[in-house]
């Protein structure tokens, strides 16, 4: 009796972070779309997070963990100061979680000058610590927030 009592417990107690993560992933698809004249693949909507501007033979590549991949995070909506004590922000912040291994981390891309226009461009080496099906939580002022779902070697 006592046995039983304490499995029910456990399973009442264990809840979602004792479920076996599925091991496929289910990763967002690559789209393209211009900005600025400029065509760009990557994953997402208002907030796209680019792999490749102009080149749609790499649209599809396989990423690595420990590896860094120089990505740029791309919004629909411009981050133009309304006023003068406004600034566009020098970095955003994305929150990523492993579906598989439940490893976060919290990724910084930097606001870069482009050709895609101002207020709308950000990057970094995205360094993903370990394999798995990555979560990308994107967002940033005047745009939708976006969730997107990589695949890590």
């Amino acid at each position: 009796m006592i046995t039983v009592r304490a499995t029910l417990a456990l399973l009442m107690f264990c809840g979602v972070a004792c479920t076996p993560q599925p091991s496929g992933c289910s990763e967002t698809p690559t789209t393209s779309k211009v900005i600025n004249g400029y065509t760009i693949w990557g994953k997402g909507d208002e907030v796209f997070l680019v792999f490749y501007i102009g080149n749609p033979q790499s649209a599809d590549r396989l990423l690595r963990a420990m590896t860094p991949e120089k990505m740029l995070v791309v919004v629909d909506h411009p981050l133009i100061p309304a006023t003068d004590a406004e600034r566009i922000p020098s970095t955003l912040d994305l929150v990523g979680r492993n579906l598989t291994t439940g490893t976060s981390k919290t990724f910084h891309p930097l606001s870069h000058v482009s050709e895609l226009g101002t207020g709308v461009e950000w990057g970094t080496n995205f360094e993903f610590p370990d394999a798995g099906c990555w979560e990308l939580q994107l967002s940033a002022p005047r745009n939708a927030t976006a969730t997107i779902v990589l695949k890590i070697e």
